[in-house]
This record gives structure tokens, C-alpha cells and sequence, in this order.
């Protein structure tokens, strides 16, 4: 039997991402059990190839696991004697679904896999669980506007209309995760809502390198151009740190361009 044949080996016994040393670049082979449980990969295999290289292990979890929504996807250590010089293979195991009975009681405690729609509604609930003022949004209005933080409020609106609903003459394909109206402290008003709007945000909210859907990109870069008082914003962010802390970067769609 060839060590092809032998590798990866039997379901449940892959390593954790984390446990594949880093290095840099960082190569992965993408493997046929992967291919066959993700449309998302086979297409990647056939446009860049069965070898990918990444910057870094990070980087690779982030654009091959964490953005694509197929649970069982794992790294796995090559073979020893696999003549490819690659990092790690990314394999597919077999989801376990033990019945109700076998799973014991839920006292005890159960795992489950995280998909990516899960993981992005986390990155999204650090916006949409403030009323107001998100810290991130309240820094980088400040910044841009050059501004006290205590001379304005963030009122944010979690469920915002589509583009359409925001600009009629707008493909309405889009619909932002979030949209925040900065509005000057008037003293009038305890919820802020009152005071003279100084600018309008709308935010897509991505974890990691999930990358934009084409028929989105148009109309959000129209939208962008055809209202100063109004940025298209483009946020990543780094959950790793969850629950003490969390990184993320905020990019205005007028400063850097519509990425994939």
C-alpha cells in the first residue's frame, strides 16, 4: 500500500490547526476529501491549483476554514514521506452525530463545531449589542473627524436597509450589517439623537479574509461615491482573543478599494 493510500489515515485522528507548525509562506494541499465536501475548494483547486501558499498558518485558517461553511475541514500534518514540500494538508473529517442517547447529559457538556455563519454573526454582535456609541466606531469617528469622543454620539442601527432602500438609483444587492449615524452632542437630548449629523457610516463586518460577493461590489462603491457625508466601511475582525479582547481593522471602501 503506497502512503498515499495510508494518509491521511482514519477520521478523528487529524491534528488541530493549531498543532501544524507555522511557517512561512505557509503551503497547503488542498486534499480530495476537501474538495469533495466544499464546492468553495474544489473551485479553488481548479483556478489556483492543488498547492497554496499562504503568509502564515493564521492566514491559512482564516481563508480556508474559518471563511468556508463545511464543518469538519482540519489541517493535518503531511506525510513523512510525501515527496511535496507543503505545510499541511486540509482534509475533511466525518461529523460526528451520535444519537440524543449517546451523547450523554447535556450537564456534562457537549462540543460542536463552529460554522461560518456562526463565527460571523459573533464578529457582528460586537456592533449590534451597542444602542450606542460602539468603541471602535466612536475611535475611528473621532480620528476621521477630528474630534473629541465626548462632543458626539454613534446611534447604530443593527438591521439597516439594502442599498436600494439607502439609494434607489442603486442596485439593491447589498445589505449592510450595520450602519451608524455620528451626531453632534447638543445638550438636549440624553439619547443624542437630536444633535446635527456629522456622518453616516454603513459597515459590512467580515471575520477574517471572507471575501465580498461580486454583485455586491458595484453598488457599494457607487453608494460610496455619491454621498460625501457617507463612508462605506469595510471591517474585519480577529476573534481569537474572545472573550478578553478582540483586533480588528476598519478600512473605508474610498481609501483602499473593493477587495474580493
Amino acid at each position: 500500500m503506497s502512503w498515499e493510500e495510508q494518509w491521511p489515515g482514519e477520521p478523528y485522528q487529524v491534528a488541530e490547526a493549531g498543532r501544524v507548525p507555522d511557517a512561512s509562506p505557509f503551503r497547503v494541499a488542498l486534499k480530495r476529501s476537501a474538495c469533495a465536501a466544499a464546492a468553495e475548494i474544489e473551485t479553488l483547486r481548479q483556478s489556483a491549483g492543488e498547492v497554496l501558499s499562504y503568509e502564515s498558518r493564521a492566514d491559512a485558517v482564516a481563508k480556508l476554514i474559518h471563511a468556508v461553511d463545511c464543518p469538519g475541514l482540519r489541517f493535518q500534518e503531511p506525510a513523512p514521506n510525501d515527496p511535496a514540500d507543503v505545510d499541511a494538508y486540509l482534509v475533511k473529517v466525518r461529523e460526528p452525530r451520535p444519537d440524543a442517547a449517546s451523547r450523554g447529559d447535556p450537564a456534562t457538556g457537549w462540543t460542536f463545531d463552529t460554522r461560518a455563519q456562526q463565527v460571523g454573526a459573533l464578529a457582528e454582535a460586537l456592533f449590534s449589542a451597542y444602542r450606542y456609541d460602539p468603541p471602535p466606531i466612536v475611535a475611528y469617528a473621532a480620528r476621521e473627524l477630528e474630534r473629541d469622543p465626548d462632543s458626539f454620539r454613534v446611534i447604530v442601527d443593527d438591521d439597516p436597509d439594502r442599498v436600494g432602500g439607502l439609494d434607489p438609483d442603486i442596485d439593491g444587492a447589498w445589505h449592510p450589517d450595520a450602519a451608524f449615524t455620528v451626531r453632534e452632542r447638543d445638550g438636549t437630548e440624553p439619547g443624542g439623537e437630536s444633535g446635527r449629523v456629522l456622518k453616516r457610516y454603513v459597515a459590512e463586518v467580515k471575520h477574517g479574509s471572507t471575501s465580498f460577493e461580486r454583485n455586491q461590489r458595484d453598488g457599494m462603491s457607487r453608494l460610496a461615491r455619491r454621498d460625501d457625508s457617507l463612508d462605506v466601511l469595510l471591517v474585519r475582525v480577529d476573534l481569537s482573543g474572545i472573550p478578553q479582547t478582540y483586533d480588528l481593522t476598519i478600512r473605508s471602501i474610498d481609501d483602499v478599494g473593493l477587495p474580493g
